[in-house]
């Protein structure tokens, strides 16, 4: 399957960053009336998830191409990316004194965890298809 970028996706970065940075603002901000804890508690998410979400997606999209057995493959393309999304959300925001921490980290779980299960199973797909194709080529 070939990709543009082996370790980042780009579109899938951005995007993340736009939502989460909305959802995050707005738990801060009508959680605490903070106009400035909400905005920095959404810079802050924004940017990790261009940086780590866009680095995320990729490692969840090569686990579930990168496992031979289809099944173990999409269970580890939603475990292991969302794991570590959940404890470097969770750690960023305790550590920079994020004003609900663990509020913040929700919003993370709940679209990471279907995120990556989507993401995995469409990227399994289109390998497996790709593979398919190229072994039908060379029957031919």
């Amino acid at each position: 399957m070939k990709t543009k970028n082996r370790f980042f996706d780009f579109k899938i970065g951005l995007a993340g960053a736009i939502v989460m940075g909305i959802v995050v603002f707005s738990i801060n901000y009508y959680g605490t009336k903070n106009l400035t804890g909400g905005i920095t508690a959404a810079l802050k998410q924004a940017t990790y998830t261009f940086f780590f979400g866009g680095s995320i997606m990729k490692i969840c999209e090569n686990v579930a191409i990168g496992i031979k057995n289809k099944r173990n493959a999409l269970i580890a393309a939603v475990i292991v990316p969302s794991t570590v999304s959940l404890l470097l959300t969770f750690g960023m925001h305790n550590l920079k004194g994020t004003p609900k921490p663990l509020a913040s980290t929700i919003p993370t779980a709940i679209f990471v965890i279907p995120s990556t299960a989507v993401w995995g199973m469409r990227k399994r797909k289109q390998f497996d298809l790709q593979k398919k194709n190229i072994i039908s080529e060379e029957t031919a």
